[in-house]
């Protein structure tokens, strides 16, 4: 494979560079495709446009401070933006306070991690290059800062098409491996639903756990949806609506629940939580109303990356990855009419706030269930954050007594696996980039349910609380600012800061090739 790819490197050399040398060409660096596909490269090279337009990060924790609080205990309380280009994946990910400051002690240790080497699986092409180097389970065995010193490009040409061709391609072997267990073989795909899997391997919901070397799972690929296993048997559901088959959240929450998996203890209210990634893909593909047998086929690319013409006449895709309702395909058009789009877009959005962030809304009640549980906890001598605890003896105290097997872990059982289901459908909605344009009905249904499951869980605390502590009062006012709730889910910003500055310094700068521009 080595060989292979050496050799067709030097093949390239002159087309790609435009010099007559053999030499190795990078072909996981876009730049050096721009000579063969000059359209591309450059439609590719925009995708950096996809900022903000004040040049700053989007703090999506400062503007709504109820995600602190519902992942607190995990990376995404420290820090959590708005998703920009794809030419930043790479520089947000090393920039970010999530992944921790990792440096090396005076033991030759690194400490300050905080993120598995698999983080790094959709910020760049080399993640592909470093599986053929040292091989797949190697790489993601390892930690985050392992692997720094050669991740370098920045997602591109390389992640979705064979090297120095225009052929697409899945390049990742955990995303091949779920879409043939599901009888999806990429090869056996129409040319659209081959694009769609391109983007299947990030804009999806995956996770790792500590079997199989840490490798990227999907949750459902461990079944063909709705025929080798239909999670409506695991949890007796009678229901005849396919919830439990398909890329439903509901059978992924199944299947977690079947083998009692979490990504991490909430630090705040001890519930064992799961955190969804960017389910665009099954959303996409999964009960959705343009999945209609008369409908025109499409896809991902089909309103992201739509054909246009050159100077020539030549058609090429666009590859700025965004969406531009006026460039989408005349058999679209059509039907919609592409100045429709942002007021259709703004009253699906406008729906959504109003199921997250009215006062009943899930957002600020999710946030209520959390420090709710906590005061239970405190009430019956059960140390958390509250009494200076650090985040890891808090999650140390709610798991030792979650096992107690005392009355109060039945009941605390049955308040926190209620948090835990509604933060789920929360986070399956709100974690999928763009739902409101591709999902818009099943973003409704899921923040529904989400509300739905608060209102039993928030009644079930109150009880609780009336019992062990009647004297409590509720304040949402304490929470509801990012400075507030930080400190109380046990973090320190500004030392956050300051560490990821000396990590950048002594690390990143001095021995990481990515240019942090």
């Amino acid at each position: 494979m080595k060989v292979k790819k050496l050799a067709i490197a030097v093949m390239l050399s002159t087309i790609f560079t435009g010099y007559s040398v053999a030499s190795e060409v990078d072909l996981y660096k876009s730049e050096n495709w721009k000579n063969l596909f000059p359209e591309q490269y450059t439609t590719w090279a925009e995708t950096e446009q996809s900022t903000p337009e004040s040049g700053k990060l989007d703090d999506l924790l400062a503007s709504n401070p109820n995600l602190v609080s519902a992942w607190a205990g995990y990376g995404f309380a420290k820090d959590y933006n708005r998703a920009r280009g794809h030419q930043f994946a790479l520089i947000d990910i090393t920039k970010t306070l999530r992944v921790g400051h990792p440096l090396v002690g005076h033991d030759g240790e690194v400490v300050g991690e905080a993120m598995a080497a698999n983080c790094w699986s959709c910020k760049s092409p080399d993640i592909v290059r470093m599986y053929d180097k040292v091989g797949e389970a190697n790489f993601s065995k390892n930690t985050w800062s392992t692997w720094g010193h050669e991740i370098s490009n920045a997602i591109g040409c390389a992640d979705c098409h064979e090297l120095g061709s225009e052929d697409i391609r899945i390049s990742r072997p955990y995303a091949d491996r779920a879409m043939k267990k599901i009888g999806k073989d990429f090869a056996d795909q129409t040319p659209t639903m081959q694009a769609s899997q391109t983007c299947a391997q990030c804009h999806v919901e995956y996770y790792f756990d500590g079997s199989d070397s840490k490798k990227v799972r999907y949750p459902w690929d461990h079944w063909v949806p709705g025929v080798k296993t239909n999670y409506k048997d695991v949890v007796s559901y009678t229901g005849t609506d396919g919830l439990y088959e398909g890329f439903a959240a509901e059978a992924q929450l199944a299947f977690f629940n079947l083998h009692n998996f979490k990504d991490w203890t909430n630090a705040i209210s001890g519930a064992p939580s799961l955190k969804a990634q960017h389910p665009e893909f099954e959303n996409m593909s999964d009960r959705t109303e343009h999945a209609m047998d008369n409908h025109l086929e499409f896809g991902c690319t089909t309103c992201h990356m739509p054909k246009t013409t050159n100077d020539k006449g030549v058609e090429y895709s666009n590859h700025k990855v965004t969406f531009e309702a006026e460039k989408l395909p005349e058999s679209c058009l059509t039907c919609h009419d592409g100045a429709d789009f942002k007021e259709m877009f703004d009253e699906r959005k406008a729906e959504i706030k109003k199921l997250r962030f009215d006062a009943n809304g899930t957002d600020p009640r999710l946030t209520e269930a959390h420090f709710k549980a906590q005061a239970i906890w405190s009430a019956n001598g059960i140390k958390g954050l509250e009494a200076g605890k650090s985040i890891g003896e808090a999650k140390g105290n709610y798991e030792a007594a979650l096992k107690a097997g005392t009355p109060l872990a039945t009941e605390m059982d049955s308040l926190l696996i209620k948090i835990r289901h509604a933060q789920w459908f929360w986070d399956s909605a709100t974690a999928s980039h763009g739902i409101h344009a591709h999902n818009p009905e099943e973003a409704v249904r899921l923040l529904e349910k989400s509300n739905a499951i608060l209102d039993e869980a928030i009644a079930e605390a109150d009880t609780l609380l009336t019992r062990y502590a009647p004297s409590y009062v509720y304040d949402g006012s304490k929470y509801d600012t990012k400075a507030k709730v930080q400190p109380l889910a046990g973090l320190n910003f500004e030392a956050m800061k300051t560490s990821k500055e000396l990590f950048i310094e002594q690390r990143v700068e001095k021995e990481w090739p990515v240019d942090l521009k």
